[in-house]
């Protein structure tokens, strides 16, 4: 049973029940003990009491029912347990294609995979390397630093992402570059070839590292500043040196020492209505050009030229009736309409709902843990506790909050509301998690005159 948990002899109902089986059938498999104590832990989060305690992971397990001896496993099982999060999110979503009920956003005949960076921040955390820009801020902030990738989908009308990879921004991977270039070519090993998926990004994923990885279709935001060449060379008119590359393409108008740069003519404009969420029908305007290549850069090798070559693109600039300028740049290297275009980058925003959960609803924005492996799992363990809560809240019906909620919808939030109270020593465990029955009579414990002879012999050598 569920140790020590509080007893507030409330009915079980089938939204606790299958959020609670659900987490025992992804951590069966890892080690026994530690299996139940990643158990007990995922719980706890899922209930909001990480939020109640403002950071704190002890006293979050303590409000959740456990006794002390019950909090001091399930830490050590998050800290020391072997496992690993990429394996749970493994599980996870092997689970959750079993049930069948998620649906992974198509467009143009892909499913659409979205990459994103983010950042926890540690602004007092001793020994923090990494950093992660803060737009309140202004600046880059010490934080403990994670990529991720995940596929975006829908449960019914509720839009869920279901995240496959995650890479930590640890040991050689100190910079968001380093980190963006781990994520691409790690995430990219663990892909099913048969399934056709384009993958989108903000911009600051580097595109030519994209298809170093072995991305193939790819579609892009890019900065307001940015320039591109055409493929082709400008013909040659018989004065001067012959062109070796082509025009410089600009989408946007530039200022460069207080000089106005305009844009450059666009090959084609396109325009489509399209049916926002607020019910609104907008006309959008997009000026395209086609066949363009990344501009060189110094720090390119031969088989990097070599690549860009190999691979054209088609660049967007996007005119939303919202905004007074171009809202986006969008650039393809795939046969695709604006519109697909436009609707494979807006679905670039799922990505962010998992972090989102973590922090905001769990309360894993503030941490107080200090151990070195478990700043990285805490952050980890929390984004994995809020997928769980988001995809059990959008397959169940939607838990109101009080008799004010009329039209409740199925929200993580409101099934974290709904878990905070219930007692889950009700619910039976599956049989492998249990607590370790492991013997220790035979280990040595208190004094131990070997070990204070090395002690006293270190001191001396010490002193000398």
């Amino acid at each position: 049973m569920f140790g020590g948990m509080k007893n507030t002899n409330k009915p079980i109902t089938t939204a606790m029940h299958d959020t609670a089986m659900l987490t025992q059938r992804i951590v069966e498999k890892e080690n026994i003990g530690t299996n139940l104590g990643l158990y007990r832990g995922l719980m706890a989060l899922q209930g909001g009491h990480l939020l109640a305690s403002r950071g704190g992971l002890i006293p979050a397990l303590t409000s959740a029912g456990l006794n002390k001896q019950e909090s001091k496993q399930t830490w050590q099982a998050i800290a020391q347990g072997k496992w690993e999060a990429n394996q749970l999110l493994a599980e996870l979503n092997t689970q959750i294609k079993a049930a069948g009920k998620f649906k992974p956003t198509c467009v143009a005949g892909y499913q659409i995979q979205a990459a994103d960076t983010l950042g926890y921040f540690r602004a007092r955390l001793k020994g923090c390397k990494t950093g992660h820009y803060n737009s309140i801020a202004g600046k880059s902030l010490p934080a403990q630093c994670f990529g991720i990738l995940g596929v975006v989908g829908s449960i019914g009308q509720q839009r869920v992402t279901l995240p496959f990879y995650l890479a930590r921004a640890e040991g050689e991977t100190q910079s968001d570059e380093q980190l963006m270039k781990r994520l691409l070519h790690e995430a990219n090993k663990t892909l099913d070839s048969e399934i056709a998926r384009v993958t989108t990004a903000d911009r600051k994923f580097p595109p030519l590292e994209m298809l170093k990885a072995g991305y193939s279709h790819i579609v892009l935001r890019r900065p307001k500043n940015f320039t591109m060449i055409r493929a082709e060379l400008p013909v040659y008119k018989g004065k001067g040196r012959r062109p070796s590359k082509g025009e410089v393409i600009r989408p946007m108008i530039h200022q460069y020492k207080g000089k106005v740069i305009p844009e450059s003519e666009a090959e084609a404009v396109h325009t489509w209505q399209r049916n926002e969420v607020d019910g609104r029908c907008i006309t959008l305007n997009a000026k395209i050009w086609f066949n363009v290549l990344l501009p060189a850069q110094k720090t390119w090798t031969q088989s990097d030229h070599h690549l860009n070559q190999k691979h054209p693109w088609v660049l967007m600039a996007i005119q939303h009736p919202d905004f007074e300028h171009p809202l986006i740049l969008i650039m393809t290297n795939i046969k695709l309409t604006p519109d697909e275009a436009y609707t494979i980058f807006k679905s670039r925003w799922g990505i962010e709902q998992p972090p989102l959960v973590a922090k905001q609803l769990l309360g894993a924005h503030r941490q107080f843990v200090h151990h070195p492996e478990m700043c990285f799992r805490l952050p980890e363990f929390s984004m994995i506790a809020a997928v769980i809560l988001t995809y059990c809240a959008a397959c169940q019906p939607a838990c109101p909050t009080g008799y004010w909620d009329r039209k409740p919808k199925p929200t993580a939030g409101r099934l974290r509301r709904h878990l905070s109270d219930f007692d889950f020593a009700g619910i039976p465990l599956l049989p492998r998690l249990r607590e370790k029955r492991s013997v220790t009579s035979h280990l040595p414990t208190g004094y131990h005159p070997a070990l204070a002879l090395a002690r006293a012999q270190k001191a001396v050598f010490s002193e000398n």
